[in-house]
């Protein structure tokens, strides 16, 4: 079997964690920090926003270093950062007492690991390996981010209810050093000439569009408009889904609303499937422009406050396109600009997504508290998506009037 495909099923790990604890994981420790210490919500949501401002530098860093010496260390540092940072969090909830800058700094650890386990990291591996398949290798690696958004908050849920929030995320952090060390020690690796050449030696278009100056693609217009584009939609998928728990607990309860996070996860694999069968009839613009107004769509629903299947379907239908949402960038890019200097493109986009993630956290959460409710931050999330559809289907536009050109 081409050795392509082991790496894809270790990215699929690497995500199942990455999301597991690093993504879908962020409702679960709102909810516990907020009845620990007693904070309102936007403090709590301060907190995890650290998580995602830490990403900017660490995504820019993580990007060099992959261009520079590959994936795998960045592969062994993201799996030792978010390991300590589930052990260090379980020790700051067991003897709570410890300043806000504590529970900040360890939020914040977990932040510079989370591209070492995620899209950057796991499309990096992948692409020196993949050209024709990229988007099939990257649905079964990031299959990995529904699989670990399906288990894992009702599985911390369960562990903290039976042997303590501690207890549970310190198992949780061994788990993951025992499962992603090996994937970066024996799985992770740059191809050989031959063993690429199955994959990557059909023929391909030369020029600057495959191999750009290091650099180039950063005073390109085109490249702003993926960035722009992909920040607003991941900004708006991320504030949606750091706030799901809190608010579909006083509807659903606390096991109700991990369980639509499942749902959500769920939802995620057979959209990431879907995006995939239907990549060849339209163009990756306009694909984007669908994915970001199909979740804007199941965000509105959730204003309507309905019986709780109504609750389960709109997660449902905002969990469809939330795998093709990350999937996306990395597609975007490398038909853009192919695959020289890949990890840096993908850290400059992954550093401005992550402060929008950030942002659309904080932001959604002051407007939790200033209004009571979360009409006001879902009509602003979905307002997001609104803008960034339109964008990327102008930066669709631009890219065939440029080819059209040449």
């Amino acid at each position: 079997m081409y050795r392509g495909w082991w790496v894809a099923a270790g990215g699929f790990v690497m995500a199942f964690y990455a999301w597991g604890v690093g993504f879908y994981g962020h409702g679960f420790y709102m909810i516990v920090l907020g009845r620990v210490t007693g904070w309102p919500v936007s403090m709590v949501s301060s907190l995890v926003a650290g998580f995602w401002l830490t990403n900017v530098a660490a995504s820019l860093v993580l990007g060099r270093v992959t261009d520079r010496f590959g994936a795998r260390p960045v592969v062994v540092y993201g799996a030792l950062a978010m390991a300590a940072g589930c052990v260090a969090l379980a020790a700051l909830e067991a003897g709570f007492g410890g300043a806000r800058w504590q529970f900040f700094a360890v939020f914040a650890l977990m932040g510079s690991a989370y591209p070492g386990l995620a899209t950057m990291a796991i499309s990096a591996a992948l692409v020196p390996w993949f050209k024709r398949r990229l988007g099939l290798a990257l649905g079964i690696a990031l299959t990995g981010a529904s699989a670990g958004g399906a288990v894992m908050p009702p599985l911390m849920a369960w562990l903290s209810i039976r042997y303590g929030f501690g207890s549970a995320m310190t198992g949780i952090g061994a788990a993951l050093i025992l499962s992603v060390l090996p994937v970066a020690l024996f799985i992770v690796r740059t191809p050989g000439h031959q063993e690429a050449a199955r994959e990557l030696g059909a023929a391909s278009p030369t020029g600057v569009r495959d191999k750009p100056r290091p650099a180039q693609f950063l005073r390109e217009s085109r490249f702003w408009f993926i960035v722009s584009a992909c920040s607003l939609s991941l900004g708006a998928q991320v504030g949606f889904l750091m706030h799901q728990i809190p608010l579909l607990q006083g509807a659903l309860g606390l096991s109700g609303a991990a369980f639509a996070v499942s749902v959500a996860a769920l939802s995620a694999a057979a959209g990431r499937f879907a995006l995939g069968a239907l990549s060849k009839r339209f163009s990756l613009p306009v694909m984007a422009a669908g994915c970001y107004l199909i979740q804007a769509f199941g965000l509105l629903l959730l204003l309507a406050e309905g019986p709780p299947a109504l609750l389960f379907a709109a997660s449902a239908i905002a969990g469809f396109v939330i795998g093709c949402i990350v999937m996306l960038p990395p597609l975007l890019l490398v038909d853009s600009f192919g695959q020289h200097g890949y990890g840096t493109a993908y850290g400059v986009t992954a550093a401005s997504m992550f402060v929008m993630a950030g942002l659309a956290t904080v932001a959604s959460g002051w407007l939790f508290d200033a209004t009571g409710a979360y009409a006001w931050p879902l009509l602003g999330l979905t307002g997001l998506h609104a803008l960034a559809a339109v964008l990327v289907l102008w930066h669709g536009r631009r890219q065939q009037s440029r080819e059209a050109v040449q």
